[in-house]
């Protein structure tokens, strides 16, 4: 057998192994789309290297996860959330929300409040240990362990004979400490515990210099019991039974959380187009992005396309040097221009209004509040986006521009073409065949550019009287977010994942679209 195949299935073994570790850990916690995943690349790995016959995929497999499991899987559980309640009280499953409710405990009344004489031993390791000094039948004495410490430790044993005739009496091996030397350790004792039984603790309450210090009784029970037979948690300190109805038990009228989630069809997408609430703010976002996205890339294109025609030209000196300080924002990591620029456009301390004082002084207006206001806001956002974007479109248009047969412009010269109709009927036409599709890609990810309004505004300044967190310069990506993330009413992860897939949709219907008219400039000018 050859070296490589030797090592081929070396790897695989350990891959495998891997595989065979991972799947009842995600069964485990019930991780169904992760579980699939791991399925999916460990068959695709196992079919590529197992038959010679698919061997040659190895080169592309690499590039296969990736796309499944940074595109695909991302999409797929994306789509799947937004059928879902999956929001704040409702993130787990039915069993992980029932395991949470049985672990929480009460304090029965009657052991409320319950407090003792306590004493505090050392024996020769210098461990602490408790004698609760309960009544004649509770003398109970054991090693005072930390919260970590207690399912390990033993319970606390009756222990008579250290008392007699109200006189406390160490056993051998074992010193009481005084109030002094409990106050000195004092820190040490509040955080340990008797163990008296599986729900009752003991500790250090008061500590007294003169006679026995106080100890307080910490009595828990199990708060809520689930019965699997009638769908149904008691609860034990009112002994009520609350009933499950779709995704949360409900007692005497009123929730209790944590619910879960549950598959819920349209019910997103039909609130986000009939609750008024929502659909008033999203038909105002929607209308803002597409006015951003396309105002952006138009304004961009324009300075870029303008910028590459007049260093198009031959001949003309520190052309490079030109292209270079044109292409500089580009280099430049967008959030730090972002971040600059939202420092230049503060409007008390900016740089942009001191620049601007004197025009504010000839016309006697108000300095421009840059971000604080609905017009400035959206100025200041397609101002800077622009500034990032233009770089761009100065690359590519250059270079289309110096991919148009020169013999064409000079055909045109010779027939009495002024520049500008040059530009128009032979330029500009052979122009957008080349960059056509960078101007959608363009468009798509100016329509969910979360960074620049995330940074820049924040979505603000705020629409006043509006029942969800949105702002004049929310786009759909960032309204997702704020309905996701920080709308202040909780998480809605569903609702938040229905208007991404909306977005999808929208890019995917507009990119149709206009590769649709691309293919169609191809071939009227693609021959030329």
């Amino acid at each position: 057998m050859k070296k490589s195949t030797v090592l081929r299935y070396l790897f695989l073994a350990v891959f495998n192994s891997f595989i065979v570790y991972a799947v009842p850990l995600t069964i485990t916690f019930e991780s169904w789309f992760l579980l699939s995943l791991i399925l999916i690349i460990g068959l695709l790995v196992n079919i590529v290297y197992f038959s010679d016959r698919f061997l040659p995929m190895k080169w592309i497999l690499p590039g296969m996860i990736f796309l499944i499991s940074f595109v695909v899987f991302p999409a797929v559980y994306n789509t799947f959330v937004s059928f879902t309640n999956w929001s704040t009280g409702h993130i787990l499953t039915k069993s992980q929300a029932v395991n949470i409710l049985e672990s929480r405990s009460f304090t029965p009344e009657d052991q409320q409040g319950i407090e003792f004489d306590l004493y505090v031993f050392q024996d020769e390791s210098f461990e602490f240990y408790y004698l609760a000094d309960i009544d004649e039948q509770n003398i109970l004495f054991g090693k005072a362990v930390t919260n970590e410490n207690i399912p390990d430790s033993n319970f606390a044993q009756h222990e008579p004979s250290f008392k007699q005739n109200g006189e406390i009496f160490p056993p051998d091996g074992f010193n009481l400490l005084t109030g002094k030397d409990q106050i000195a350790n004092s820190t040490t004792l509040q955080e340990l515990s008797l163990v008296i039984d599986k729900n009752t603790r003991a500790q250090l309450f008061k500590i007294s210099v003169f006679g026995a210090s106080t100890g307080l009784l910490s009595s828990t029970s199990q708060l809520y019991t689930f019965d699997e037979s009638t769908d149904s948690i008691t609860n034990n300190s009112t002994n009520t039974t609350c009933l499950a109805e779709i995704d949360n038990f409900v007692c005497n009228g009123k929730e209790i959380d944590p619910g879960w989630r549950v598959f819920v069809g349209f019910d997103n997408y039909q609130k986000l187009f009939s609750n008024q609430r929502i659909r008033g703010p999203l038909s105002l976002v929607t209308k803002w992005t597409f006015q951003f996205a396309f105002v952006t890339v138009l304004l961009a294109f324009s300075v870029g396309l303008f910028l590459s025609l007049v260093l198009n030209k031959e001949n003309l000196k520190f052309q490079r040097i030109y292209r270079a300080i044109f292409i500089l924002p580009y280099a430049i990591p967008a959030f730090v221009s972002v971040l600059v620029w939202k420092g230049l456009l503060n409007p008390d301390y900016g740089v942009i209004n001191t620049w601007l004082s004197p025009i504010y002084e000839i016309l006697e207006i108000e300095p421009i509040q840059w971000l604080k206001t609905k017009e400035s806001a959206r100025s200041a956002v397609l101002l800077v986006n622009t500034w990032l974007g233009f770089p761009y479109m100065f690359l590519i248009t250059t270079g289309a521009l110096q991919s148009i047969p020169k013999n064409l412009i000079e055909a045109a010269k010779v027939d009495g073409a002024s520049s500008l109709q040059t530009f128009w009927r032979i330029t500009f036409p052979l122009l957008m065949v080349s960059i056509s599709p960078l101007l959608i890609g363009s468009f798509a990810f100016n329509f969910n550019n979360f960074t620049l309004i995330f940074l820049l505004s924040g979505g603000g300044p705020p629409v006043i009287g509006s029942e969800v967190a949105v702002g004049w310069t929310d786009i759909l990506i960032s309204f997702s977010y704020k309905l996701a993330i920080s709308g202040g009413r909780g998480n809605l992860f569903g609702l938040a994942s229905t208007v991404s897939i909306i977005i999808f949709a929208l890019v995917l219907l507009i990119s149709a679209v206009s590769f649709r008219y691309t293919k169609r400039l191809e071939r009227i000018y693609g021959n030329i």
